[in-house]
């Protein structure tokens, strides 16, 4: 038996279809080359509720369900070829059921999980969905990729969105990685939120010297609270040609955001940039 390649980081990439890599593949790999990770490429096998419905459904559905499992068990080589053609070392996985629980459960042992959010057709309203519900649940940092993204120099120039939220500060430390590896990194300052429980004392993250102790030269921009800040924060990304935004996700409850709106909301919505969460 070889012995394992030695690697830093782990990244997981959730791959909806197993015959291309799609937008999630592309950012997947290519975050993997910047940070020679390893790069577990996995296919879930959902098992809908709706199939149990009746015993001649369930019998029908999951005979189905085994049969696209086994199949999804074979795409091994596909996944293969594309660490082969970009020097990295990876594997290929497998899973059936929920396909949350298992991201979530695979999110334990990587450094971060790479997910596709469709822009048309999204599988549930944004708070809901695939996407967000992995953001809650998940044990590492998710990289949410809109669809028809390129992977291409993905980590070179990064924003990062800052206001001492718990969020945010997860969301900064799960990206110091890439940070340290960036050509360029803006800091946009937002106003401090405000501790949901009134404790005054807790400890403070001073970001600018934490950053400055990791070897990072960032800059920082004051970023003024605004009705529009997910709509102004993308603008800003866009303005410094940011390939990636880093920032905490649902920072307020998601019917909060629903309702009122949000920076999450509407980045999850209108973003063309892949996003580096946490919650």
């Amino acid at each position: 038996m070889a012995e394992p390649v030695a690697c830093p980081f782990d990244i997981l990439v959730h791959l909806r279809r197993t015959d291309v890599l799609g937008s999630a593949g592309a950012i997947g790999l290519a975050l993997a080359q910047r940070l020679h990770a390893f790069a577990t490429g996995l296919h879930v096998v959902p098992l809908s509720p709706v199939a149990f419905a009746s015993p001649e459904a369930v019998a029908l559905y999951v005979n189905e369900a085994e049969g696209a499992y086994r199949d999804a068990l074979t795409r091994a080589p596909f996944w293969q070829a594309a660490l082969d053609a970009r020097g990295l070392n990876g594997s290929w996985s497998a899973s059936q059921g929920d396909v949350v629980e298992s991201l979530c459960q695979a999110s334990r042992w990587s450094d971060l999980v790479v997910v596709e959010r469709p822009q048309l057709n999204p599988d549930a309203p944004t708070g809901w969905g695939l996407v967000s519900r992995t953001v809650f649940g998940a044990s590492s940092p998710i990289v949410v990729v809109p669809e028809r993204v390129r992977g291409d120099g993905v980590g070179r120039r990064i924003a990062v969105a800052w206001n001492q939220s718990r969020e945010a500060a997860l969301a900064i430390r799960g990206a110091l990685p890439l940070l340290a590896r960036a050509e360029h990194v803006q800091v946009f300052e937002g106003e401090p939120v405000d501790n949901p429980l009134g404790l005054r004392f807790l400890p403070r993250l001073e970001l600018r010297p934490w950053l400055a102790r990791h070897g990072i030269a960032a800059g920082y921009s004051a970023f003024p609270a605004r009705k529009d800040c997910g709509a102004a924060l993308l603008d800003a990304a866009h303005a410094m040609d940011a390939d990636l935004v880093v920032m905490g996700a649902w920072g307020h409850s998601r019917i909060t955001e629903l309702v009122l709106g949000g920076t999450t909301r509407h980045l999850f919505q209108h973003s063309d940039l892949p996003l580096l969460v946490a919650h």
